[in-house]
């Protein structure tokens, strides 16, 4: 039998019916025997067509393969970039958010400096009294910090204190929706990493090509394979219709008469000479102890078809699923991305509160307690330098007493010098003198005094008197105390 080499499987077998006695000639039996076991073994005629649908079916999805590999490898390449275009867009939200954050910081550690700046300054003035000598009589203790008006730190404290919490609602808002964003970004590599990956690569390309390949080989052995049983076949129908009762017996073994395929059953048999008839009978006998193994290759080769499709099948399952995983990554996308406004909203929104709301509101905090502190500086110095200018009016008020007292002594002594000058003239000249001829003649002398200028009073016009005047002694020169001089002197000196 002209047919491909068996499996090995079936070696034992062709070799036990090669052992019986092949020089036995074929009886009519033994020819019907064969004609039936010819023709039941072109049954597997039934494993062609399903070889014949398994490799349309192969050829097929041969063709959705490399559609599927195409749009797979598309469709990962997309996901790549709108993966790494939300990822920029997260990190580009929290370099915003790191910058804003890192200024703040530091912002808010210059304004605590300067505010406890500030309150060094009026813990100063907290613990400065003023000199009892200043203020009337009666008046309490007073403290520098008595004359500043603290509603002014007060207000500016409570409006540092609003911007701060605006300031930590709007990081609030935004470290909602950047928790939100990252959700989204995590559920989204989750869903990535679950995709079925098929392991297709330029080293590894995908398998459907070789599996269909081997498909083509199984389905054309097999198909040489039934050829050669069908010759097999012919070749008994020939034999039995060439043998006498032949015909007869193979019609009542079989039901249909012997007829060698692609023949006219009423076609008048060709004559065979009994030397062709015995060597095709040799052939005949050769043959048939191959039937079984033929057929058993032929399933063989159906069954290894039906594996290598199953493997085919799963592969474009695997695709299939990969598709539709992959689409579904893409619907997560588009969702994700519809959200990346609002988080970009919300984002810009923090930045422009930054820019216009906290940034100059701390950066004016910061300056307003710099140009309070340094006023309360100048309040505390200028105080120190009052000190001193009172203690140098003072002295220069002794002086100018001491001169007054001098020159008053002097006008005194004038006076009296004066006096005796005109009661000598009077006594020497005055008899002969008419008083008539100068009214002036018997006038005193002009009395001079040297004394202080009354202070005026708050209101225009009225003039205070040393006596009668309340505040006569607030405004005087006080007299004060060596070591408060001292200290001043030393503080002003500090400060310059």
């Amino acid at each position: 039998m002209a047919s491909p080499p068996s499996p090995a499987s079936s070696a034992s077998s062709g070799s036990s019916r090669r052992s019986l006695d092949q020089n036995r000639p074929l009886t009519l039996e033994d020819l019907v025997n064969h004609f039936v076991a010819a023709k039941r073994a072109l049954n597997t005629q039934t494993v062609l067509w399903r070889a014949n649908d398994i490799v349309n079916s192969a050829r097929e999805q041969l063709e959705e393969n490399a559609i599927l590999a195409a749009k797979n490898a598309s469709l990962r390449n997309i996901v790549d970039e709108q993966v790494d275009g939300l990822e920029a867009v997260r990190r580009g939200i929290d370099m915003v958010e790191a910058d804003v954050r890192a200024e703040f910081k530091q912002l808010l550690h210059d304004l605590d400096a300067s505010f406890a700046g500030l309150q060094s300054t009026l813990a100063v003035l907290r613990d400065t009294p003023i000199e009892s000598v200043l203020q009337p009589p009666g008046t309490p203790q007073k403290h520098l910090y008595d004359f500043i008006d603290s509603a002014t730190v007060t207000n500016l404290k409570d409006s540092l204190r609003a911007c701060i919490d605006r300031y930590n609602e709007a990081r609030s808002s935004l470290e909602d929706s950047n928790d939100a964003f990252d959700t989204a970004l995590e559920n989204l590599h989750h869903s990535i990493e679950n995709v079925p990956n098929t392991p297709v690569t330029d080293s590894t390309p995908s398998p459907i090509p070789s599996l269909y390949h081997d498909l083509e080989g199984h389905a054309k052995e097999a198909a040489q394979a039934f050829q050669s049983l069908v010759r097999h076949y012919d070749l008994c129908a020939t034999a039995l219709r060439h043998t006498e009762g032949g015909a007869a017996a193979a019609t009542q073994a079989t039901g249909d008469a012997p007829v060698p395929s692609g023949e006219d059953p009423d076609a008048p048999q060709e004559p065979m000479t009994e030397e062709e008839r015995q060597e095709m009978l040799g052939v005949l006998q050769k043959d048939a102890q191959e039937v079984e193994d033929v057929v058993s290759e032929i399933r063989e080769r159906g069954s290894e078809m039906s594996f290598l499709l199953s493997q085919i099948d799963s592969h474009i399952t695997h695709l299939r699923n990969e598709d539709s995983a992959l689409n579904s990554i893409l619907r997560m996308i588009s969702h994700i991305a519809a959200e990346v406004r609002s988080h970009i909203a919300t984002s810009r929104s923090f930045h422009a509160s930054w820019l216009e709301d906290t940034r100059p509101t701390l950066l004016n905090g910061i300056e307003e307690w710099e140009n309070q502190r340094e006023f309360y500086e100048r309040f505390d110095l200028a105080y120190a330098e009052l000190l001193v200018e009172i203690s140098s009016r003072r002295r220069r008020h002794e002086k100018a007493k001491r001169k007054a007292e001098e020159a008053q002594r002097e006008l005194d002594r004038l006076h009296a010098e004066d006096e005796r000058a005109r009661e000598h003239f009077a006594v020497s000249q005055g008899d002969f003198l008419p008083l008539d001829i100068w009214p002036g003649l018997r006038d005193p002398p002009r009395r001079y005094e040297v004394r202080n200028v009354p202070i005026p009073r708050v209101e225009e016009g009225e003039e205070g008197d040393d006596d009668d005047d309340p505040e006569w002694e607030v405004r005087s020169i006080p007299q004060l105390g060596r070591n408060v001089v001292e200290r001043a002197l030393t503080r002003v000196k500090r400060r310059m």
